[in-house]
């Protein structure tokens, strides 16, 4: 028997592979929260509202009855509402206005003026 003496006693082997598990599952649970809070964010993205658009919808509303008071609303809302494309024609009516505008006691608008000015306020409403 004395051949057997080669057997040698027991080695303890150490296992990692709870702490790679517990690894692993915390990566998934970090990974996991990363993606829902993009999520969140993507689905409740608002849209962010500037003055161009406030002032297109109050134009939705406007009514041009021939007044100081709506000569002067309309030039404060077209300023905010037009676009560059769209500057040139406004100006031009800026400046037809200025003879209204100004005076004690405004003369009636002359219909080629409203017309102007109605058909800016739909290409205003189109975009």
């Amino acid at each position: 028997m004395e051949q057997l003496r080669d057997i040698k006693g027991l080695v303890e082997v150490t296992d990692y592979s709870l702490y790679y598990l517990l690894g692993l599952i915390g990566l998934a649970v970090v990974v996991l929260g990363i993606l829902s809070f993009f999520l969140y964010k993507f689905l409740t993205k608002k849209e962010k509202i500037t003055q161009q658009k406030l002032a297109r919808e109050k134009f939705k509303d406007f009514t041009l009855d021939g007044s100081k008071e709506s000569l002067y609303q309309f030039t404060h809302l077209a300023q905010y509402a037009v676009s560059d494309s769209k500057k040139e024609a406004l100006d031009e009516i800026l400046i037809a206005l200025e003879a209204y505008k100004y005076k004690k006691e405004m003369p009636e608008l002359d219909d080629a003026l409203k017309m102007k000015i109605e058909q800016f306020i739909k290409e205003v409403h189109r975009g």
